[in-house]
């Protein structure tokens, strides 16, 4: 049996590893009593495929794992059993069966939504949007392996949200991912910051989604399994 689990990661476990997140998800497999499937070998491991990694820093809504089982488990039985074993702050949101030929997540997933809190007015933000929106180039330099060369965003910006929320606003930016470009969260918070965002009124960064792009629709890796 195999499954795929959206699960969230709170705040307090920002500053987490991939590799300190995938320990901490195998201790909760055993506290939980998931009958886990292991890999063969010297050295067996939990078959246990977490999604794109978060960023050290960053919090997220709807982050991803798939899960190989050694027998049939109750969904449902498998989501309460998670949610009493994790640390409060984290959660599984929703799980499903999946086929043994579903793709995996790593070569599934193709972009992401970062999400920047900020402190201004929504039609000053509007106006940045559409004025952002409208470059040919967003140069910033490279934040990944390929340090401090210039990189245009640009193409790898996919589109752009803002979204007000009481005394505050939310910009969502859907960034691809992998090859061709990847787009990280540090750069686009660059990006902010060279085109007339101030630095004072940039609050929680955080990532709201990945996703599954196909043209101009986006799928969450739990409505595209196939």
């Amino acid at each position: 049996m195999r499954l795929r689990a959206e699960y969230s990661v709170g705040s307090d476990l920002r500053f987490l590893s991939n590799l300190d997140m995938m320990n901490l998800m195998a201790r909760a497999l055993r506290r939980a009593r998931i009958p886990f499937a292991l890999s063969e070998g010297f050295n067996p491991h939990i078959r246990l495929s977490m999604g794109t990694v978060l960023p050290v820093g960053l919090w997220g809504k709807r982050e991803y794992f798939d899960l190989e089982l050694e027998r049939e488990m109750s969904i449902n039985e498998f989501v309460d059993n998670m949610n009493q074993s994790l640390p409060p702050a984290m959660r599984i949101n929703a799980c499903l069966e999946i086929g043994i030929k579903t793709p995996a997540l790593m070569n599934s997933i193709n972009c992401a939504c970062y999400s920047f809190v900020i402190n201004d007015r929504t039609e000053q933000l509007e106006l940045w949007k559409a004025r952002t929106l409208q470059q040919e180039e967003l140069m910033v330099k490279s934040r990944g392996k390929k340090k401090n060369l210039d990189k245009n965003l640009r193409p790898g910006i996919l589109k752009i949200e803002v979204n007000r929320l009481q005394d505050f606003a939310i910009i969502d930016i859907w960034g691809t991912i992998g090859e061709p470009l990847n787009v990280r969260y540090d750069e686009l918070r660059d990006l902010l910051l060279q085109t007339g965002i101030d630095k004072e009124t940039v609050g929680d960064i955080y990532r709201s989604g990945n996703y599954i792009r196909e043209r101009d629709k986006y799928y969450t890796p739990l409505e595209k399994v196939k």
